[in-house]
């Protein structure tokens, strides 16, 4: 009988990373939740969870044949159940497809060198429940996905331009929660700015747009090839799904003068979709590109009165706030990143 137990301590770990690079494969530092799987005192298998991301699944090749994989699922399940989570996402080898479909996921994307699947509920679904939420028309509409850490005029020059050129615009704003500035209060400052644009709905990207589920590290070796990979997917998972159940025929994007991966990003883009796919010049102020990094950069150096002339009023009122003033003293106080 195979017992399962958690890897809690440091020594743990380290056996865990071990038994990973053993069997070629990477531990992600991402990870919240792992368990061994032992036959006796012999360790047999392994898997994790990245919140709602199952990863890192290992099964031995003696065993490969008695269960495992099913076991280690329906343990996690039950983990995240405890949790209050119902949706969840395994991101695996084209190979290992049919081990995760027999346990009821569904594939969203596939590429040539990994799927992405989800259990619980489903992309169709959800995307119909946020569509519904937010009273969005099935009439044909532009879209902008931002992330706005934090909002600058340069995103509300984009936002702008769709509004202009269209009837209907939805501003998707990156839910993931892994930027100086919350989730709630870039949404929150997207919506205060964007209040006079009529024809303009704000609403969250959910999981599936750039977000930590597109990350297949565990088992892509070569950094461009997981870059590649995550930009894929989220460009598959955009064509496939948000712009037909959003009915979306055109998308919004910025030039990118300064991220080599987001300039590719948008090339990928645009080699998928075509005219779908508007790219406009950066807004400038004294000839400089507008960037969300640079207002970043002027708060860590504390020059808060100088952001007044890259940013709408919306997001000077939330620094100048008590929220703001954490989110100053944090990025003061951390290293800055590109995004």
């Amino acid at each position: 009988m195979f017992v399962i137990k958690e890897v809690l301590i440091e020594a743990e770990k380290q056996e865990l990373i071990a038994f990973l690079h053993r069997h070629n494969m990477e531990y992600e530092h991402d990870i919240t939740y792992s368990i061994f799987v032992y036959d006796v005192d012999r360790v047999i298998a392994t898997a994790s969870l990245a919140n709602n991301v199952m990863k890192c699944f290992l099964v031995i090749d003696d065993y490969k044949q008695q269960n495992v994989t099913n076991i280690m699922f329906h343990h996690l399940v039950n983990v995240l159940a405890e949790h209050g989570v119902d949706h969840y996402f395994v991101y695996t080898l084209p190979r290992n497809e049919a081990v995760f479909t027999s346990l009821n996921m569904t594939k969203i994307v596939e590429t040539m060198n990994t799927v992405l699947l989800e259990g619980g509920r489903r992309i169709q679904d959800v995307l119909a429940q946020l569509k519904a939420q937010y009273h969005v028309s099935d009439k044909k509409k532009a879209a902008v996905i931002v992330n706005a850490n934090p909002m600058t005029n340069g995103h509300l020059h984009l936002i702008e331009t769709a509004a202009r050129e269209n009837d209907e615009v939805l501003v998707f704003v990156v839910s993931e929660d892994l930027s100086s500035f919350p989730f709630a209060d870039r949404f929150a400052i997207i919506q205060k700015a964007t209040a006079h644009l009529k024809q303009v709905t704000v609403l969250p990207t959910l999981s599936y747009l750039v977000s930590r589920i597109t990350f297949p590290k565990y088992f892509l070796k070569e950094d461009q090839l997981i870059q590649d990979e995550q930009t894929l997917v989220d460009v598959l998972v955009y064509k496939e799904y948000y712009t037909k159940m959003f009915n979306i025929n055109r998308r919004y994007l910025g030039e990118e003068p300064f991220s080599y991966n987001t300039a590719k990003y948008n090339q990928v883009l645009k080699d998928h979709l075509g005219n779908h796919i508007r790219i406009i010049p950066r807004k400038t102020f004294k000839n400089k590109a507008i960037s969300a990094s640079m207002v970043r950069k002027l708060i860590k150096a504390g020059k808060i009165e100088k952001i007044r002339d890259y940013v709408p009023q919306a997001t000077f009122d939330y620094l100048s706030g008590e929220s703001g003033k954490a989110v100053i003293e944090m990025i003061r106080s951390h290293t800055l990143g590109r995004h």
